[in-house]
C-alpha cells in the first residue's frame, strides 16, 4: 500500500503513524496518508518562517516566474493528479480533471499578474501611496468537496502575494495535495509551501500557532466560529469562506425547458457538495408543475456510479456523515407532509457513500432540508406568488454567500438579484468556476473576506500607506 508524505522545508517529511484513506464509492484503501504531530507542525512552521525572511518575499518578478513553472508542472501531471482525486473525493473523472485545469488557469493568471499602482492622494508637493506587503506565513486549511480548486484559490495569490504557507488539507482528500506539493518541491525555495495532515485537532493547533499569521479557511459555520474564537486572542487576520444555502428565484416569464438542465447541473454538481450550489429552488406558481416535471425526469436519467467509470455524471457523497446528513433531511422532509417525488436512495451493488439526487417537494421554509444547508444531491422546490414574496424568503436565512435569478427580463432579474443578501449574484446562471479575476466571498454566516481578483490579493497583503512630502529641497 503506497504512502504519501508531508512536504516540509523542500524535502518529503517523516511520520511517526498514518492513516488510510478510502474510496467513498467502494470503501476501498486507495492509500496511506501521514499523521501529523505538534513537533511537525512546529518543524512545518519554522520552515515556512525561514523562507519568510528570504529574498521570495521582495522579488515578485521572480515569484512570478516560479508559478508560471508550477503551472506548467501541474498541467504535465494533471492525469495522474486527476486519478487519485477522483478516488479519494468520488467525483468523476472528467470532473476532478477540471479540477486540476482550474488550478493551472489559476496559477497562470498570477504568473502574469502585475502589481497595480495606487495613489490615494496626488497634490504638486506630496503624494500618498499605497504600499503593498506579504503577511508572512499563512495557514490554509482546505475542505473535501473541491481540495485542489479551493486550495488553488487560496495558495496562488498567497504566494504571487509574497507570503509563504502551511497548507492543511480534509482528513479524507490529503492525497491530491501531497502529491501536487511533492510535484511542485523542486520549483520552489524550501519552506515556502509546507504541508500537514490529520484530524481537526492538527487544524486547530495550526490556527492557535503563533507563527501563523493569518488563516484562510473554507468549511462549515461551525467549524469557523471555532477557528474565529481561536485566533481571536492573537488577532489573527482572517479570510472566512463558509457554508451556505444558495436560492435560486425563477421568474414567471423564465424558459423552463432551457433553464432546467442548467439548473439541475446547478444543485447537483460535484454530489450537490459545492458552498454555491443552488440549495433552495423558488419557482413561480405558473410554471411550478412543468419545472418541477422536467427536474424529476432529469433526476431519473441522471448516472451515478464510482467516479473512474466513464459513464457516471455523479459519484458518492464523500463521506459517510455527510451522506448519513442528507438522508436525515430527506427523511425529515418526509415527516413534515413532503414528497420525494425520485431518488434518495443508495446505489445497488455499491458500499460506498451514494444517494441518488433526490427532487423534493410539499415542504415548507420551515423545514430542515430548506433552512438547513444540506450539501448534498437533495434539492426542495417550493412555490411563490411574487418576487417580492420570493426575495423575502430567499432572505429568511443565516446565510449569505449567493443566489441567483433566472427571467427573459434581464434588467428586471437584475432588480432583484441586487436585492438578495448574498455576496455572489448571478442572473440565468449560477456558480459559475472560480474566476481569478473576480472576487469571492460570503456575509452574515456564511463568513468574510475575499479570495481571487483585486479584493483577495488586498487580503493576502499588509496594505500600507506611504505619505511623501516631495516639497523638500
Amino acid at each position: 500500500m503506497e504512502t504519501y508524505f508531508n512536504l516540509v522545508s523542500g524535502a518529503s517529511a517523516s511520520a511517526s503513524d498514518v492513516y488510510d484513506v478510502k474510496d467513498p464509492a467502494t470503501l476501498d484503501i486507495v492509500a496511506r496518508a501521514p499523521v501529523s504531530t505538534i513537533d511537525d507542525l512546529d518543524a512545518a512552521v519554522a520552515a515556512a518562517n525561514a523562507a519568510a525572511r528570504g529574498s521570495w518575499a521582495n522579488d515578485l518578478p521572480a515569484r512570478k516566474a516560479m508559478l508560471a513553472q508550477c503551472a506548467h508542472r501541474i498541467e504535465v501531471c494533471s492525469a495522474e493528479l486527476a486519478h487519485v482525486l477522483s478516488r479519494e473525493q468520488g467525483k468523476p473523472l472528467a470532473a476532478a480533471k477540471g479540477e486540476i485545469a482550474t488550478s493551472v488557469r489559476l496559477l497562470t493568471y498570477y504568473a502574469q499578474k502585475d502589481q497595480r499602482r495606487e495613489t490615494l492622494r496626488q497634490r504638486s508637493s506630496e503624494y500618498v501611496d499605497v504600499v503593498r506587503a506579504p503577511i508572512g506565513t499563512v495557514g490554509l486549511i482546505v475542505p473535501w468537496n473541491y481540495p485542489i480548486a479551493i486550495l488553488m484559490m487560496k495558495l496562488a495569490p498567497a504566494l504571487w502575494a509574497g507570503n509563504t504557507v502551511v497548507i492543511k488539507p480534509a482528513p479524507s482528500t490529503p492525497l491530491t495535495t501531497l502529491m501536487l506539493c511533492a510535484r511542485l518541491a523542486d520549483i520552489l525555495p524550501a519552506g515556502v509551501i509546507n504541508t500537514v495532515t490529520g484530524e481537526g485537532d492538527i487544524g486547530q493547533a495550526l490556527v492557535e500557532h503563533a507563527g501563523i499569521l493569518k488563516v484562510s479557511f473554507t468549511g462549515s459555520t461551525q467549524t469557523g466560529i471555532r477557528v474565529m474564537e481561536s485566533s481571536a486572542p492573537m488577532l489573527k487576520r482572517l479570510t472566512l469562506e463558509l457554508g451556505g444555502n444558495d436560492a435560486a428565484i425563477v421568474c414567471r416569464d423564465a424558459n423552463v425547458a432551457d433553464i432546467a438542465p442548467k439548473i439541475f447541473n446547478n444543485a447537483f454538481a460535484n454530489a450537490g457538495q459545492l458552498c454555491c450550489a443552488i440549495k433552495r429552488l423558488y419557482v413561480h406558481r405558473s410554471i411550478f408543475d412543468p419545472m418541477l416535471e422536467r427536474l424529476i425526469e432529469i433526476a431519473r436519467h441522471w448516472r451515478v456510479g464510482p467516479g473512474l467509470n466513464w459513464d457516471t455524471q455523479m459519484g458518492p457523497l464523500n463521506n459517510r456523515a455527510q451522506r448519513d446528513h442528507v438522508r436525515a433531511l430527506l427523511d425529515d422532509a418526509v415527516a413534515q407532509g413532503g414528497t420525494i417525488h425520485v431518488g434518495g436512495e443508495p446505489l445497488d451493488g455499491y458500499a460506498g457513500h451514494f444517494l441518488k439526487p433526490a427532487i423534493v417537494s410539499d415542504v415548507s421554509d420551515a423545514t430542515r432540508i430548506v433552512k438547513e444547508e444540506q450539501f448534498g444531491p437533495a434539492l426542495p422546490v417550493l412555490p411563490f406568488d411574487t418576487v417580492d414574496e420570493a426575495i423575502y424568503r430567499a432572505n429568511a436565512s443565516e446565510f449569505g454567500l449567493g443566489g441567483s435569478v433566472w427571467s427573459t427580463d434581464v434588467s428586471a432579474a437584475v432588480d432583484a438579484a441586487s436585492r438578495l443578501e448574498a455576496v455572489n449574484l448571478y442572473v440565468n446562471q449560477h456558480a459559475v468556476p472560480p474566476d481569478p479575476e473576480l472576487p469571492f466571498g460570503g456575509m452574515k454566516a456564511s463568513g468574510f473576506g475575499y479570495e481571487l481578483g483585486e479584493w483577495g490579493c488586498d487580503d493576502f497583503s499588509i496594505r500600507k500607506v506611504l505619505n511623501v512630502n516631495a516639497g523638500v529641497e
